[in-house]
């Protein structure tokens, strides 16, 4: 099973880097990362990997990305 090695952040885009050498992106403004639209550079900012690295959280902002929506 792949698994998020990393998370970069755009003002206006959000890419996560899987195993693999493969990457997702999305857009702000979009479903599933709108959560990320209005959150300050700081709550974006802090994220961590989650459930054996398959998911990012956004402890201040109470929010996740899964794989599964990706």
């Amino acid at each position: 099973m792949a698994s998020i090695n990393r998370v970069e952040l755009t003002p206006t885009s959000v890419y996560i880097f899987l195993s693999g050498n493969s990457f997702w992106s999305c857009l702000l403004t979009a479903k599933p990362a709108t959560f990320l639209y209005h959150a300050t550079p700081a709550q974006r900012a802090n994220w961590q990997l989650v459930d054996r690295d398959t998911a990012v959280e956004w402890p201040d902002l109470g929010e996740r990305l899964r794989m599964e929506q990706m």
